[in-house]
């Protein structure tokens, strides 16, 4: 009976849980739209976050992909295929590095 009871506890604080979720969801939303927007300041943040942070991205993954390529080159040269170590390295860094 105890794990009948421990059930019925966890998934009453999971929905309690996701009540409070929901409800903190929706005055974020209330909060976000409310007068003033400060479109402007909105639009500078982006900016900010997106363009500028461009650059470390771009030098982070030039840096990756020249190690995978080392990496890479070495292990495809004793399987005579160097040719495809370019889609290697491409592939790669999209399904590996591209989520984060």
């Amino acid at each position: 009976m105890t794990a009948l009871s421990d059930l019925g506890f966890a998934a009453v604080r999971f929905v309690t849980d996701l009540g409070r979720l929901a409800r903190f969801a929706a005055q974020i939303g209330r909060s976000a739209l409310a007068p003033p927007l400060r479109v402007r300041l909105f639009v500078d943040e982006l900016f900010k976050l997106g363009v500028l942070s461009l650059i470390i991205i771009c030098v982070c993954g030039l840096a990756v992909g020249m190690v995978l390529s080392l990496q890479g080159y070495n292990t495809l040269v004793r399987f005579g295929a160097e040719q495809s170590l370019g889609a290697v390295v491409g592939l790669s860094l999209i399904r590996e590095l591209g989520p984060v």
